[in-house]
């Protein structure tokens, strides 16, 4: 719009806080007419008030002040057709270019003292622009809590999978420490029975230790050895000694 009106320095946000600011005066002076003790001068085009015991009371009970009484106010009758009905129609509208006039005209208005968080869209497009929002922001939160989701149950598949695996393995060693411990004692007991039953077979120490390491080099040996009578277990041990 700019560049189809070389020279023009109004932007969107003067106009839009001088439409507001234009509106609050001219609602403000209107209350002031509709309360007794005020009045409307043609000649000075100003509301007049009839004593400072009024105006003090009025500006108790208003302490926001967008009007002084006495001040000129040419634009009140033209803006009464655009806010008085709520519309920008009508026989006593303004138009773009006559209120661009008499806006100049009125010098104590100006852009200064509007922030920035006055500049927000239209009122018709507020709402599409916040479901817009809301949804891109529900969709990407809805999208990011699966990930996270599925980030936390892939962990919890992950150590319960250790767990279970660490369980196995104890298990096992378990298993294997226990046969070990048991395959221990029945050895310390069977050296001892075989030691024993030697020496009740008349054999002497040495013997004996010599007939225990034979066994432990044959197995085999060994193993028969139990099932002989006293005479041929003594038969078996005078030959292997």
């Amino acid at each position: 719009m700019l560049e189809a009106f070389l020279g023009c320095t109004l932007t969107a946000k003067y106009c839009k806080n001088k439409h507001k600011r234009l509106k609050e005066k001219y609602q403000y002076a209107a209350d002031m007419l509709a309360c007794s003790g005020f009045g409307w001068n043609n000649e000075k085009e100003c509301v007049e008030v009839d004593s400072k015991d009024v105006l003090d009371a009025w500006l108790k009970a208003h302490p926001t002040k967008f009007y002084t009484p006495g001040k000129p106010f040419p634009l009140f009758h033209r803006l009464e057709g655009i806010f008085g009905r709520d519309r920008a129609t009508g026989a006593g509208a303004v138009s773009g270019f006559d209120a661009e006039e008499r806006v100049n005209e009125e010098t104590d208005d100006t852009a200064a003292g509007f922030d920035q968080s006055e500049m927000s869209p239209p009122p018709d497009q507020e709402g599409v622009v916040a479901m817009q929002g809301q949804a891109s922001h529900s969709e990407a939160g809805a999208t990011a809590g699966s990930t996270r989701l599925c980030g936390r149950k892939r962990k919890q598949v992950d150590v319960l999978e250790r767990m279970a695996n660490q369980i196995q393995q104890s298990s096992a060693d378990q298993r294997k420490n226990a046969q070990l411990i048991a395959d221990a004692i029945v050895g310390v007991n069977e050296k001892w029975k075989v030691g024993e039953k030697l020496t009740q077979l008349g054999f002497g120490d040495d013997d004996v230790v010599r007939a225990i390491l034979k066994f432990a080099q044959s197995p085999n040996v060994y193993a028969h050895f139990w099932g002989l009578s006293d005479s041929q277990m003594i038969a078996l041990v005078r030959s292997i000694i």
